[in-house]
């Protein structure tokens, strides 16, 4: 798919569609103060940079609007390029009516993140930076919001930087001797050269070890609440909401399908899904179903809350709640152990498990505590591992990969500096493609198609 041309004016509406108080109108190109011109008054064609000016929106000698513009001269703009934004009331008839005027004066349509592809093309953002800006304007939690501002700022572009230098340094020394054909360089010294692969690779895995790391603040972390019939989970997941979400019976068995539901907690998202009891003595194809659904949602989790009933002696269930649980727990999967009913008398004890009690709420705060920690440990260990995207997590893997190859190439007696030359190369084509160095057409054209069709 190819890029669309930048040489052409863009306009769209930057703000969300619909009525409102106010509406914003962006045009960028080269065309963009002859665009704005041609339906203000009085037309600014020649504005200073940051220039603010209340202008009226004419259709011939019809006025449409009284509106205030801002200028924006390049490259010192968003894009890059010359850019006015058109502050207008929020009526879709005005709304609709600028674009039309702004079309018929010379503009096209925006494509989905038209704005932000110039920004990158044009050298004010790097593609690691441009892609976080649809995360920035995405992020419903503040770990999402932190996490994508940071990659906005750079963060992690800093780091990619940074390992790029270090395999430059060591593809010189290689070049350096392939270019010496009167061989009157020293060679390599190669336990010190394997020394900094090794360290350029640990590197690199520790900044991909990001990608599992942050999921859950870019996703929201997948929170199973499981255990035997009449165990609690319904009653639990409706404390921890603070409202009546789940219908919660004395009769076991009332759940019967997976019931998922988001809150924030501590600025994180948390996707908790309520299941159906795991019961030893499943009767019927509806309740066989509904445990099917459950296995599958634990399979699923980042963290397990195992539950039992505190006031009730151990069942045949329990110890097919928990059986199942470790069975189907992902590597890396957190389990926790709760012991609901904490208000009753105590029929069994676990001292790993929290004790709760939905009708005092004695627990609940050290659930919600530990449901985050682990994030929690992201962010105050992120300058060591930056939440990275999907792209990123394969390019690292990728380099690392080739640096993996040029060890095994540099422990051999002779190796040929041609082919670990290569792998460097390599290494520093996956790592560029991360900054859009070296991305194809068709991987901007994905990554910028997902933005708002004004950003």
């Amino acid at each position: 798919m190819p890029l669309p041309d930048t040489d052409r004016t863009i306009v769209a509406l930057a703000t969300p569609p619909g009525t409102g108080a106010l509406a914003i109108i962006r045009l960028s190109g080269p065309g963009a103060f002859s665009t704005a011109a041609a339906f203000t008054s009085p037309p600014q064609r020649a504005p200073a940079h940051r220039l603010v000016r209340m202008l009226d929106v004419r259709d011939g000698p019809r006025l449409i609007d009284r509106t205030v513009a801002v200028f924006f001269r390049a490259p010192a703009s968003y894009t890059g390029q010359d850019t006015v934004e058109i502050t207008c009331h929020g009526s879709p008839y005005i709304v609709r009516t600028l674009l039309n005027l702004a079309v018929r004066s010379g503009a096209v349509p925006a494509a989905p993140g038209e704005f932000t592809l110039r920004a990158f093309l044009n050298g004010k953002l790097d593609l690691a930076q441009a892609e976080a800006v649809g995360g920035l304007i995405a992020s419903g939690t503040e770990a999402a919001h932190r996490a994508a501002l940071a990659q906005v700022q750079g963060t992690m572009s800093a780091r990619v930087r940074a390992l790029k230098t270090a395999a430059v340094r060591l593809l010189a020394e290689l070049e350096a001797r392939l270019d010496d054909s009167y061989e009157e360089t020293a060679p390599v010294a190669a336990a010190a050269f394997l020394r900094d692969t090794a360290a350029l690779k640990k590197e690199t895995l520790a900044l991909a070890a990001g990608f599992e790391a942050g999921r859950g603040i870019r996703e929201g972390i997948r929170v199973v609440i499981t255990g035997a019939p009449n165990s609690g989970k319904s009653s639990l997941l409706n404390a921890l909401l603070g409202y009546d979400r789940a219908i919660v019976s004395p009769e076991a068995g009332t759940t019967r399908d997976t019931l998922e539901v988001t809150l924030e907690i501590h600025g994180f998202s948390v996707i908790f899904t309520d299941t159906a009891g795991l019961n030893a003595a499943a009767r019927g194809p509806l309740e066989t179903e509904g445990i099917r659904r459950a296995a599958k949602a634990v399979s699923e989790a980042d963290i397990i809350l195992l539950l039992k009933d505190g006031s009730a002696p151990l069942t045949p269930s329990d110890k097919l709640a928990r059986r199942r649980a470790g069975e189907l727990a992902a590597p890396g999967a957190a389990l926790i152990e709760i012991l609901t009913k904490a208000d009753l008398p105590a029929k069994v004890r676990a001292a790993a498990a929290i004790r709760t009690s939905c009708r005092t709420g004695a627990g609940l705060a050290a659930v919600r505590r530990i449901l985050v920690e682990k994030q929690k440990k992201v962010f105050r260990d992120g300058a060591e591992a930056p939440v990275i995207f999907a792209r990123h997590f394969e390019a690292l893997g990728g380099a690392a990969a080739e640096l993996g190859r040029l060890q095994d190439l540099m422990k051999k007696d002779r190796p040929k500096l041609e082919l670990a030359a290569e792998h460097l190369r390599g290494a520093l084509e996956a790592l560029g493609a991360i900054l859009g160095e070296t991305a194809p057409e068709e991987v901007l054209a994905d990554i910028f198609r997902n933005f708002c069709v004004g950003k």
